[in-house]
Parts: C-alpha cells; structure tokens; sequence
C-alpha cells in the first residue's frame, strides 16, 4: 500500500514539475481572466460597448422617439423627459405596445405596457398631449427596423428633424435603422440614454449587439 501512495506521490511530483502543465495552467488562468473577471467590470464592458455606440450630445429636432424593450426602457424615458425640459424637443414618440406590465389597482385592470411609460413621462412633468404613439407591427422580426418604419408611415409632413433616443449598446443600429426608414428630407440623430458604462444594456451579452448589428447592416 505505501509502495503505492509513493509511486503516486512520485508520479504526481513529476508531473508538477513538468512545465507542459503549468503553461496549460496559466493558459486557463489566463483566459478565464480575459473572458469572466474582467468582462465583468462596469468599466471594462463599457469599453467593449464602444464600438456600438454613438451620441450626440447637444442632439435637438422637432421630435423624439424613445426606443421600445429592454429593461432600461425607463431609462430611457427619462432621458426623453430631459430633451423636453431642455426645450430640446417638442414632442415624444412611443410604441405602441400593449402587452400586460402588471394590474392598475387605481383603474381595477391589466395595464398595457404603452400606458405605464406615459404615466412614467406624466411623474417627469412631460405633458400629456406632448406625447404619442406609432403602432406596433404584430410578429416583428427585426424590432428596431420594424419601429423605425412605423415611424416613418406616421410621422407628419411637417416634421424634418427627429432624435432617436435609446441605450448605449444599440444606438449605431438604432440610427441607422431610422436614417433607412424615413425620407432623406428628415435629418436623423441619436441620443444615448447614458454613457456606456453606466447603461444597463451593458449588462446583456454584447456579443450579442455586434451579431445584430452586422444582420442589420446586411438586411435593414
């Protein structure tokens, strides 16, 4: 028994001191650094979001129009509210989507998605008629260009700029879903509802948003 134990004792102090071992080692090491500890930084993954993102800060038009899903949808909500309290633009635009977020115990019913975001806006002091809404296309399979051509087939004649707001990661497709949709007299620009690194979409699987963005290109 204890010839044993030393030949396997032998054995395994034979392999520790072969180098073959420690470089695999340092390998795994090395890519569970690169591919779980730092992606996981807010910074880091703010960093990966670069390439996907555009803003223009001093972004101002005749109206706005807030990007619909995700879960940072209320950010940006909020990020539309300040484009009106800057006097930025006049009007918002939402989709019009009616899918259940939950029972309205004030009005004693299921209230629709579209509903929660104007009463949002309304605790935002945005007014009322200052707000409105482009209807859904049923069973979309390209969301944003799906949007952005709703958009387009309502948006009123009179309107010739327009801010597109939305989250860090899908602002580059974002833009140039609408800058393909309306028609070339209406100027397009984005607005980012944060920064990269402090987005909450910067929390979803960025490979993900580059995989989209290519498809978009490619079919939108």
């Amino acid at each position: 028994m204890f010839g044993k134990l030393a030949l396997t004792w032998r054995n395994l102090s034979n392999i520790l001191r072969c180098r073959v071992y420690w470089r695999r080692l340092a390998l795994i090491a090395g890519c569970w650094v690169v591919m779980v500890a730092l992606p996981s930084q807010r910074n880091v993954r703010g960093w990966l979001c670069l390439p996907l993102y555009m803003h223009q800060e001093d972004a101002r038009g005749d109206v706005a129009y807030v990007m619909a899903g995700g879960f940072a949808y209320f950010e940006r909500l909020r990020a539309a509210s300040d484009l009106i309290h800057m006097h930025r633009v006049s009007e918002i635009y939402l989709l019009d989507e009616q899918q259940s977020v939950g029972f309205d115990f004030v009005q004693h019913r299921l209230q629709p998605k579209v509903e929660q975001a104007k009463a949002y806006l309304g605790l935002l002091g945005v007014p009322s008629e200052c707000i409105h809404v482009v209807p859904e296309f049923p069973n979309a399979l390209m969301g944003s260009l799906s949007e952005a051509q709703m958009f387009a087939a309502h948006l009123p004649d009179a309107v010739s700029d327009v801010v597109v707001v939305t989250s860090a990661p899908h602002t580059r497709r974002s833009l140039m879903c609408f800058q393909r949709s309306l028609r070339l007299s209406v100027t397009v620009q984005v607005y980012a509802a944060s920064e990269p690194s402090q987005s909450s979409e910067v929390y979803m699987p960025l490979w993900h948003e580059y995989l989209k963005l290519l498809v978009y290109f490619i079919f939108a």
